[in-house]
């Protein structure tokens, strides 16, 4: 029996180290798949932050001031639509950052030697992205639709009064036929409104689909736009420049100062417009964010409705420009960042001349609102477009200026569509804040569009037949220096005729995150994302 129990209990003992061992090893594997499965997670964690990280370098989301009005290239005028189209669409030149051109979708030209014929080699291989080609015919098919007068396009006057005919060598040659010599031909063609190249399937397809879905040969094409919500840019896969950097970007409309200021601070946005000068300081020494100056060849005016009372008189409009303090404007209202206007385009311009500046003299003013029998509380009434928010200050200041005259002024901010609607019609304001963008580098565009009688734009309704004759001469004159002698006498006529309160030129102030770079920005202010990365 003895013999049995020592048996049995070893065989006992056996079976509980058995026991203990199984269940040592069923604790170790427990250990073991924890740590394994926290090693998955950290790594599978890992792995999502980088690929959200990768998703992020890779899209862009820039906010805006402004929405915009049309995407039809040849038929706007307003800076918020030429921002999104001329993302999509591409010219046959273009400018650089220093304002001179450059090669684009045409590689090379010669212009004959009467100034009447340019010739154009285009790059080859080059597809819309609706895969259509671009060839001369889709050049030929563009330049016609804009300059065809019957078609009543906003961007006509630029090209249509001095264009002949267009002709074609096979699919890459095209040839300009000219009336006359235009003195700023390639810097007109490198203007990315009215000299954009769609896609001629699109053209094909009417006004409401250029409107909406312009197509083009650029790095970018529009995924999605619609009035009142965010524009959205997808890569071109197929883009003849090689493949665009970033995969997606995204327009957001934010008018409030503070409120993009917020957005970049906080990295929900990449780039923003127009910075306050009181937040540049504070950006640029944060470690997340920077701000990008950049003189530009814009000046703000107010401008002046010369076929209304007392406004159609020159005295009354010289009286305006001599009641503003341009000193306290630029260096106490701007801290200095912006520069008084001496002529109606900027030190910036090709073309630019000083035509001085009227000095603050509220005594001059008033005398002259007296010989001119303008009586206290005359009132006025001031629009400004609402998408224009870093210059609203201005026309308040305009606004304080004239009541020290004894002016009863209104002064309004107006949607953009709204406010453009009220420019076409003369017996809705008296006065108008707006900023004059030479897009071409060069004043013809300011002044044929602003200045020149018949001119649509014309909201100052301004009418002088010297300025008339000068604007056509300055047109056709080939030789610089002579187009520069005939804008300086134009300039220095339209200073005193006073058409516009002479304000300031204009400097930009862009917020950006740390690791945005290679933005391009020419003096004419339309931003280039063709190679900008993260």
């Amino acid at each position: 029996m003895e013999s049995i129990k020592n048996y049995a209990n070893k065989v006992g003992m056996k079976m509980r180290r058995s026991k203990t061992f199984k269940f040592g090893c069923f604790m170790l594997l427990s250990i073991f798949l924890v740590i394994m499965s926290a090693c998955s997670s950290e790594e599978s964690s890992s792995t999502d932050k980088k690929a959200k990280e990768d998703k992020n370098d890779k899209n862009l989301i820039v906010a805006l001031t402004g929405e915009a009005n049309s995407l039809d290239p040849h038929n706007t005028t307003d800076t918020a639509s030429k921002q999104i189209y001329s993302v999509v669409a591409e010219t046959l030149v273009s400018l650089n950052e220093n304002g001179e051109l450059e090669p684009l979708l045409a590689k090379s030209w010669e212009k004959s030697e009467d100034g009447k014929t340019w010739t154009f080699q285009l790059q080859e291989g080059v597809e819309f992205t609706d895969g259509t080609p671009f060839n001369a015919e889709a050049v030929k098919i563009n330049f016609e639709r804009v300059t065809n007068e019957e078609n009543k396009l906003a961007r006509y006057p630029l090209l249509g009064p001095y264009l002949d005919s267009i002709t074609i060598n096979g699919d890459y040659e095209v040839v300009f036929h000219l009336n006359s010599p235009v003195g700023p031909f390639l810097n007109i063609l490198a203007f990315p409104s009215g000299n954009n190249i769609i896609s001629p399937k699109t053209i094909e397809e009417g006004i409401e689909a250029i409107k909406t879905k312009p197509i083009g040969t650029g790095p970018y094409k529009i995924k999605h736009w619609s009035p009142g919500s965010d524009t959205i840019f997808e890569a071109n896969p197929n883009y003849w420049g090689g493949t665009p950097p970033l995969e997606q970007i995204t327009f957001k409309v934010v008018p409030e100062n503070a409120s993009r200021v917020l957005m970049l601070e906080t990295g929900e946005a990449d780039l923003i417009a127009d910075v306050p000068p009181t937040d540049i300081e504070r950006l640029n020494n944060s470690g997340d964010t920077k701000v990008k100056s950049i003189e530009i060849n814009r000046t703000l005016y107010v401008g002046i409705n010369n076929s209304v009372a007392p406004f159609d008189k020159a005295e009354v409009r010289q009286a305006l420009n001599y009641a503003i303090d341009r000193g306290a404007l630029t260096n106490d209202l701007y801290e200095g960042r912006v520069k008084k206007s001496t002529a109606i385009v900027s030190s910036k311009d090709e073309m630019y001349s000083d035509a001085g500046s009227y000095p603050y003299d509220v005594e001059k003013a008033k005398e002259l609102l007296k010989q001119a029998g303008v009586k206290e509380g005359t009132k006025v009434r001031i629009v400004a477009a609402g998408n224009a928010v870093r210059d609203h200050k201005a026309g308040q200041f305009v606004q304080t200026s004239l009541q020290l005259l004894g002016f009863d002024v209104e002064f309004q901010v107006l949607e953009l569509n709204d406010y453009l609607k009220t420019l076409d019609d003369p017996s809705k304001y008296d006065l108008f804040l707006r900023g004059g963008i030479a897009n071409t580098n060069d004043a013809y565009d300011v002044l044929r569009d602003s200045f020149y009688s018949t001119s649509k734009f014309n909201y100052a309704r301004y009418s002088n037949p010297n300025i008339d004759k000068a604007i056509e001469e300055g047109a056709i004159e080939p030789n610089v220096e002579n187009r520069k002698k005939i804008y300086e006498e134009a300039f220095k006529e339209i200073k005193e005729d006073a058409p516009w309160i002479f304000l300031y030129e204009d400097t930009v102030h862009i917020g950006m995150r740390k690791n945005v770079e290679d933005l391009i920005v020419p003096p004419t202010h339309l931003w280039n994302y063709t190679k900008v990365h993260k």
